[in-house]
């Protein structure tokens, strides 16, 4: 197992022009060429998610398994209005001068669920204040500018969704709709939807005993 750090993000540099969601993926194969792996489980998380059903939705020919918490749509279903809107919104601390540093407070307000304690929020802060301004913006820009709705049918692979109790961003009925469009969707669908208690959207962060056991289950029934 691995993660990884998505351009702009962690150690990974951020490319010289704007990125698209064609670029994450473009990396994706590139790490998945320097492990020597034809087919990997791909997890994603809020944006990771998005990026991780792109990507599926890409080259399903490589994916043993998806794993999907916090989201899975992201924009893709948004109308061009809407899009605008939200990035118009959260570009304005940026213009203004600020950085992910700054607004990190209100966004882990955001983030945690009523039941996170001192110890989850200061991870969520540290994540997110970690985040440069130029990489948040290019990930905006990214997110707000989908090329595509997404096919579901195309998501042949064993799919697992989960998202927190608690979770303002990707409450449970919205995931479960989804997961329930998948199945409708997609010929011969495996998808698993769990629901992680006491938790808000970044649920593998405030209930990670929960969200271990779950994850590990699934693996653990994938076709070898």
């Amino acid at each position: 197992a691995g993660a990884l750090d998505l351009r702009g993000y962690g150690e990974s540099a951020l490319g010289a022009a704007q990125s698209t969601i064609n670029d994450y993926c473009a990396d994706i194969l590139r790490v998945m060429a320097s492990l020597v792996a034809d087919r990997i489980v791909l997890c994603g998380l809020s944006y990771g998610s998005w990026i991780a059903t792109s990507f599926a939705m890409r080259h399903p020919d490589k994916l043993a398994g998806l794993v999907l918490s916090g989201g899975c749509t992201g924009m893709s279903e948004a109308g061009a209005a809407e899009r605008e809107a939200f990035r118009k919104s959260r570009q304005v601390p940026l213009d203004a001068g600020q950085t992910p540093a700054d607004f990190a407070p209100a966004v882990v307000e955001v983030l945690a669920g009523p039941g996170a304690g001192d110890d989850v929020r200061q991870r969520l802060f540290a994540s997110m204040a970690a985040i440069p301004a130029a990489t948040y913006r290019d990930a905006l820009n990214c997110f707000t500018r989908p090329p595509e709705r997404f096919d579901f049918a195309r998501l042949t692979m064993p799919v697992l969704m989960m998202t927190g109790a608690q979770d303002r961003l990707a409450p449970p009925a919205e995931i479960r709709g989804v997961a329930n469009r998948i199945v409708e969707a997609a010929p011969n669908a495996s998808v698993r939807f769990e629901v992680i208690a006491d938790a808000g959207h970044v649920c593998n962060v405030e209930r990670p005993d929960a969200y271990n056991a779950v994850l590990t289950d699934f693996l653990s029934e994938l076709p070898r």
